[in-house]
């Protein structure tokens, strides 16, 4: 099974990829330039999501995943498409990030702006102290078979 993440840019996918093992890349995390392919992920430039113009890479490439995790960062909330969800072609959860960094406040948002998005499964995590990280595997597994 391969799990695509995408959101904005700085909401943390590629750490989350690597807190999740889902990578096979060893060097320290920096800013995804290109769409990348691992065994069992696929890591999206947040600027894939930031500009409408690239919204057609990722409705495409969302056919070679099993699950889509679209991530949020609750400190630094953008706007999302409404409705962006019925575009893709996987299974979507929605992962809130960052929640050692959040306010109950500013979760509760990025709650709301993932639902108007389409999305009906939430997580909320912190990929870099690994709360949430058990809960967001068991949801994977519960909805794909397994991480």
């Amino acid at each position: 099974m391969r799990i695509m993440v995408i959101g904005p840019s700085g909401s943390g996918k590629t750490t989350l990829l690597k807190t999740l093992g889902l990578t096979n890349d060893e060097s320290s995390v920096r800013k995804t330039s290109f769409i990348q392919f691992f065994g069992k992920a696929i890591d999206t430039p947040g600027e894939f999501f930031d500009l409408p113009r690239f919204y057609h890479a990722l409705i495409t490439y969302s056919s070679r995943s099993a699950m889509i995790l679209l991530l949020v960062d609750p400190t630094n909330l953008k706007q999302f498409p409404s409705r962006f969800v019925k575009a893709l072609r996987s299974t979507v959860i929605g992962v809130i990030n960052k929640i050692d960094l959040s306010s109950e406040e500013q979760i509760n948002r990025a709650k709301r702006i993932l639902q108007e998005t389409g999305v009906k499964e939430v997580v909320c995590v912190s990929a870099l102290t690994g709360e949430g990280i058990m809960e967001l595997r068991h949801k994977i597994a519960s909805l794909a078979g397994g991480v």
